[in-house]
């Protein structure tokens, strides 16, 4: 139900009528009511109409402006509600970029890791890539000490298999193992005076030249089958490893032939300049021509141990101070173990 208002000057007009009722009516009769009502109302159409209209317009302009004060209402809260969603919305956006920063800073962080991580791989396949070539170094170390032991252990195994002399041996050429030194050949000679002699030296003919220096006569010489001289170090070795006896075998151009047997032969080191240190009991027909060298260093052209004044005799028959093989066309010296013949005679 729509109330209806007035305005202040409709309240005006409608009090203006209401006494001008009652003044009229005071002062005439019943008798003229009639006619003082048509005089009213053609003096109030007159003086009310114009405020009437106007009051009308006042009205109008009244609605008019309580529907535009609506509308402004309406706007002013809409403004409002509008300002409280674009707050809402900048807080939105305000934490949305404080979220925003903190995932870029959290990006920042993450690349720095990865290209610090990055780096650490790097580095870390370059240490990789060094141990694996340290390890490939190591291996071929290994594989190479390996193989050295393998032919070790294989010589080892050949050298404890392999006979320290030549006794049991036919007349050969045989490999022989003494402590202290690597394996040898030797001629092995079981027809010059029974089983069991090494030769050291052999002189058949004048082809091969005895006159030698110290190195050749330390490393050995000649033709294991012909003239040659086993070497110094190797007979050194031997006569240590175990006693030894020699067999010096002399034949002249007559076919005389003549021997002598020493029980017990060794000879020094090259510190000692091979020195003869023991030659046992002589025994044989050829005289004890040896006795005189005993404790003699060896000597040769290039290293002059000798007593003598005469020329170098290290030819031939060695410790020897003076020529005593001129007249002689075969010249043999063996040595064999002694402790092992006595066993064997046992």
């Amino acid at each position: 139900m729509k109330i209806h208002t007035y305005t202040l000057l409709e309240v005006f007009v409608m009090s203006f009528l209401v006494q001008s009722n009652k003044h009229f009516t005071k002062g005439w009769s019943s008798k003229h009511n009639k006619e003082n009502d048509l005089q009213c109302e053609f003096y109030c159409y007159k003086v009310v109409k114009p405020l009437l209209s106007y009051a009308a317009s006042v009205r109008a302009k009244e609605e008019q402006f309580s529907e535009l004060q609506k509308k402004i209402d309406n706007q002013d809260a809409l403004i409002a509600y509008l300002k409280e969603v674009i707050r809402q919305k900048d807080n939105l956006t305000a934490t949305s970029n404080k979220t925003i920063l903190i995932q870029n800073d959290f990006l920042i962080t993450i690349k720095k890791q990865l290209a610090l991580n990055e780096a650490q791989i790097t580095k870390m396949e370059s240490e990789i890539k060094l141990k694996d070539s340290q390890i490939d170094k190591k291996n071929s170390e290994i594989q190479l000490l390996q193989s050295k032991i393998s032919s070790e252990l294989e010589n080892l195994i050949k050298a404890n298999t392999l006979p320290s002399s030549c006794l049991g041996k036919l007349t050969d050429i045989y490999t022989i193992k003494v402590p202290n030194i690597e394996p040898f050949l030797v001629p092995c000679d079981s027809k010059l005076a029974d089983n069991g002699w090494t030769v050291i030296q052999r002189r058949v003919d004048g082809s091969v030249d005895f006159n030698r220096d110290w190195d050749q006569y330390k490393a050995g010489f000649g033709d294991l089958h012909g003239n040659f001289f086993i070497g110094l170090e190797k007979l050194h070795h031997m006569t240590l490893s175990q006693p030894h006896e020699l067999y010096v075998y002399l034949a002249d151009f007559e076919n005389n032939a003549r021997y002598a047997k020493y029980s017990h032969f060794q000879i020094g080191n090259e510190y000692e300049s091979y020195k003869l240190k023991k030659l046992g009991t002589y025994s044989g027909n050829a005289g004890d021509a040896f006795k005189i060298h005993l404790n003699m260093n060896f000597t040769t052209k290039n290293n002059d141990n000798d007593t003598s004044m005469k020329a170098n005799c290290a030819h031939d028959l060695y410790y020897f101070r003076n020529k005593q093989t001129e007249n002689l066309t075969l010249i043999r010296c063996a040595v064999r173990p002694i402790s092992l013949i006595r066993s064997c005679v046992c």
